[in-house]
């Protein structure tokens, strides 16, 4: 989990929530099991 911070062309900042899930596979890969992204909640 962490955040990942894009900055448009325009100099416009933008803050996103990212969390990533990994597991190995059987022959031992590193693999995706999970991905989300999402802007961070403003009431």
């Amino acid at each position: 989990m962490g955040w990942v911070t894009f900055t448009d062309k325009f100099g416009k900042v933008t803050k996103v929530e990212k969390s990533w899930g990994y597991k190995k596979d059987d022959k031992g890969v590193l693999r995706i099991v999970l991905h989300h992204s999402s802007l961070p909640f403003a009431p």
